[in-house]
């Protein structure tokens, strides 16, 4: 589809939209199709009204600038008052916030500590859709005092230190129920106008946002999962901005100086969780050996054309220096996997090419998911570096939550991801939300008692020094159990059609939309 058409519709959609507005409040929502941009992205809402408090579509709508958190992460990582004027640690189970003042929703009712207080309830509701088990765990609130209009507190069950910081993540934002003509109502700089699942997600600025009327005048977000066929769309003029371009196509854009081109760390992490509970990688020398035969290094250049990555040896990339365990390694080893393979009898006894254990041979099945280009690349490099120890490797691409299924079956042994480790900020969220023996993402079957302790110490640990030392075992735990191979960190790379401004890349990918980003008419 054509961005004129793209924005024709989207024009109709403002008018409609503007046209059903009733009631005594008077908002003002200036347009123009001039002010409009298209921007690529690799995945869509997961619904026509997708409630950012749910799943994936927060990222998205956080993104989008449609909804906001009490506390966000600037672009250091470090926290910041965001929809919060302040907030303090009053005991190590209460946190007390006062709101910003002059805060709007985008229906022009007043941000209020007790809408706060409706917004959050509706996490534990599991009739409504912005139902959200895995942020409920995180969070684990045990109540919300009102103190008054502005002011609030937040009480949990047990210590938890990452509590404030899971506030950043983009779930945890403040929505107010919806209607017919405002079916998502946040206080961002833009206005969800309207969503088609997994395709567009459409939006109109906010005049009356409290951090400045935007210069935009609204974003039409499309789901492109091929990175090719994202490209494509920017040299045809259908979009304006890929955010995730291609890396071997950005490498050949760098090397002519050509494009409008975007680069940041993040800290993504491209791995491998592994059913360690049942199958062939519930034996551990096998896991080693499989992270000891990935050269790291020809995956970041075959996968990202040399561009955009750093080979993983822990969870956490170098650039986090306040949590990353830099005395753990994870170098590319064959000789010494081969070793391991053969001390631990894992051989091929008939002469096919084909390890074997317990007399089968050893099939490990290897999935993943497009919307990420340098996935599939990854998967194929690791299949023929596995061939290399004698491992049947096949290998397919699947829908994230089925491969998630899959893997919780036993049907398939690995699953390629790619997650961003701490998007906010706080080591906690990525172990706990993959690797403890209760957590929801944890389709290891993956179950260490010594690492939950961990876990839940870590979480009741305040001194950050003394959480260091926690979270450096627990990465060495991670280190030598392998429920999961990291591979390697991510800088995402973004291209532009030479009109973009005021977009940055964001560490943790979860900001986009501001009131500065802006396109040249």
């Amino acid at each position: 589809m054509k961005k004129r058409s793209l924005r024709a519709i989207l024009a109709s959609g403002f008018i409609a939209f503007a046209a059903g507005m009733v009631g005594p409040v008077s908002i003002n929502f200036a347009y123009s199709q001039e002010k409009v941009i298209t921007i690529a992205v690799p995945f869509g809402p997961k619904s026509s009204v997708p409630d950012p408090r749910a799943r994936q579509n927060g990222w998205l709508s956080n993104r989008a600038g449609v909804s906001e958190t009490l506390v966000g992460l600037d672009y250091e990582m470090k926290m910041f008052p965001r929809l919060a004027e302040s907030y303090r640690n009053i005991s190590p189970t209460q946190w007390e916030f006062t709101l910003r003042e002059n805060v709007k929703f985008h229906d022009g009712s007043p941000l209020t500590s007790e809408l706060v207080k409706d917004s959050f309830q509706k996490l534990n509701d599991k009739d409504h859709a912005a139902y959200n088990p895995r942020l409920i765990k995180l969070l684990n609130i045990k109540e919300i005092t009102i103190k008054d209009e502005r002011t609030f507190v937040f009480e949990t069950n047990e210590p938890n230190s990452a509590f404030i910081w899971s506030l950043t993540e983009p779930t945890a934002s403040v929505i107010k129920e919806g209607t017919e003509k405002l079916p998502i109502i946040g206080t961002g700089p833009f206005v969800f106008v309207s969503a088609e699942a997994e395709k567009n997600y459409h939006t109109k600025a906010f005049a009356d946002y409290w951090g400045g009327k935007p210069k935009l005048d609204g974003i039409v977000m499309d789901a492109i999962s091929d990175a090719s066929v994202a490209a494509l769309a920017l040299r045809a003029g259908d979009v304006d901005l890929v955010t995730n371009y291609s890396e071997p196509d950005f490498a050949a854009l760098e090397k002519s100086n050509q494009g409008q081109r975007f680069e940041g760390a993040t800290t993504r992490l491209f791995f491998y969780q592994l059913r360690t509970a049942d199958g062939p990688l519930a034996n551990k020398e096998l896991r080693q050996a499989i992270s000891l035969g990935l050269d790291r290094g020809l995956i970041v250049e075959a996968a990202l054309a040399g561009v955009g990555g750093d080979p993983a040896h822990s969870i956490f990339p170098v650039t986090m220096k306040s949590w990353v365990n830099k005395a753990i390694e994870a170098p590319y080893d064959i000789s010494k996997a081969l070793e391991i393979l053969d001390n631990a009898g894992l051989k091929d006894t008939n002469d096919d090419g084909i390890r074997e254990i317990d007399g089968e041979n050893i099939v490990l099945k290897l999935r993943s998911y497009e919307g990420r280009p340098a996935l599939k690349p990854t998967l194929e490099v690791t299949q023929a570096l596995l061939s290399k120890l004698g491992l049947k490797v096949e290998i397919s691409m699947g829908e994230y939550q089925a491969n998630n299924d899959a893997l919780k079956l036993g049907e398939i042994q690995m699953h390629l991801q790619a997650w961003g480790t701490a998007p906010q900020g706080d080591p906690d969220y990525f172990p706990s939300t993959l690797l403890d023996s209760k957590a929801g993402y944890n389709f290891s079957g993956y179950n260490n008692p010594k690492l939950d302790v961990l876990l839940e110490k870590g979480r009741g640990e305040f001194d950050p020094v003394k959480r260091k030392v926690i979270y450096d075992e627990i990465q060495e735990i991670i280190a030598e159990d392998l429920p999961l191979i990291p591979v390697f960190h991510k800088t995402q790379v973004s291209v532009g059609n030479g009109k973009v401004k005021g977009y940055r890349i964001h560490p943790a990918e979860t900001y986009l939309a501001s009131p500065e980003l802006d396109i040249e008419g």
